[in-house]
């Protein structure tokens, strides 16, 4: 079976990709990007855990190895970026 997702999601994560290594050398001036790339990741693994629980009531089975490695990125992503605020905030009073 063809998956035809892989080539979509493949483009999306090559263009992302440099951009993100570049935000990484200074997060603070790069914030929205990371939060963006954060809040993306687990919007992709909500949907992603909808259509698997919808392939489970079909018969289709699919794990949830991807759902939690999206939550996790996105998660981490999301923790980073409110931390970096956070210590920004505290040492600019």
């Amino acid at each position: 079976m063809h998956n035809e997702t892989e080539p979509m999601f493949l483009s999306f994560f090559v263009a992302l990709g440099p951009f993100l290594l570049l935000a990484a050398r200074d997060p603070s001036a790069h914030r929205s990007l990371i939060t963006f790339t954060a809040w993306w990741n687990l919007a992709h693994a909500a949907v992603m855990t909808i259509e698997t629980v919808q392939a489970w009531n079909r018969g289709v089975h699919r794990d949830f190895t991807d759902v939690v490695i999206f939550a996790a990125i996105g998660l981490i992503l999301l923790a980073l970026s409110t931390a970096r605020r956070n210590q920004s905030t505290a040492v600019s009073h």
